[in-house]
C-alpha cells in the first residue's frame, strides 16, 4: 500500500490467514530461533475481517531487537520503521503486503498488549463487535495505514482499560 491509499478490509478468511501464518513463522522460526513468534491481529481473531494481511508479532530480548530487524533484512524482510524497541518489516514488500512483522521486546509493553488484544477479541463478542465498528469507520475514511490504525488506537486502549489488561501489560 502506498502512502494515503485507502484501507480495504475483507471478510474473514481465518483458515487462509492461519496457513499464511504457519509459513511466515516457520521461517522466522528458522531465521531467529531464539524468539517467541505470535500470531496477532484481526488476522488471528475467527470471523473478523481485516485487511488482507497478517499480523506477526516476534518477540526477543530487549537488546535484540534492532540486530534481529536486521537480520530479517539480510533474509528479505522489508524494514518499514523502528523506534523505542519496536522494528516493523513487510514481505514481500511496503509496496504488496502480504505479512507485517512486529519485533518487540517478548514479555515488554508492546509484546504484552498485543497478545492480550488478541486474546480479549477471540474471548469477548462484544469487544470483537465494538472494534469492528471503529475498523469499518477507520478504513472508509482513513487515507493510509497509519491514519487507519491511529484512528484504531482508542478503542484498543478503552478495550484493553475495560478489560483490566493495561494493568498486566
Amino acid at each position: 500500500m502506498q502512502p494515503g491509499e485507502s484501507v480495504t478490509l475483507v471478510p474473514s478468511r481465518f483458515e487462509e490467514w492461519g496457513r499464511r501464518f504457519a509459513a511466515v513463522a516457520a521461517r522466522l522460526e528458522a531465521l531467529v530461533p531464539e524468539a517467541h513468534v505470535e500470531h496477532m491481529g484481526s488476522t488471528a481473531v475467527p470471523g473478523l475481517p481485516a485487511k488482507d494481511v497478517v499480523d506477526v508479532l516476534v518477540g526477543v530480548a530487549a537488546p535484540d531487537v534492532v540486530p534481529t530487524a536486521r537480520r530479517l533484512v539480510a533474509a528479505g524482510f522489508d524494514l518499514e520503521g523502528q523506534r523505542d524497541h519496536h522494528c516493523w518489516l513487510s514481505s514481500s514488500s511496503r509496496a504488496r503486503r502480504e505479512v507485517v512483522v512486529h519485533v518487540v521486546e517478548h514479555g515488554g509493553r508492546a509484546w504484552d498488549r498485543r497478545v492480550a488484544f488478541r486474546d480479549l477479541l477471540r474471548e469477548d463478542a462484544g469487544a470483537r463487535r465494538a472494534y469492528l465498528a471503529v475498523k469499518e469507520r477507520a478504513a472508509s475514511s482513513a487515507h493510509g495505514w497509519d491514519e487507519y490504525t491511529q484512528a484504531k488506537s482508542g478503542v484498543v486502549a478503552d478495550l484493553l482499560a475495560s478489560d483490566g489488561s493495561s494493568e498486566r501489560g
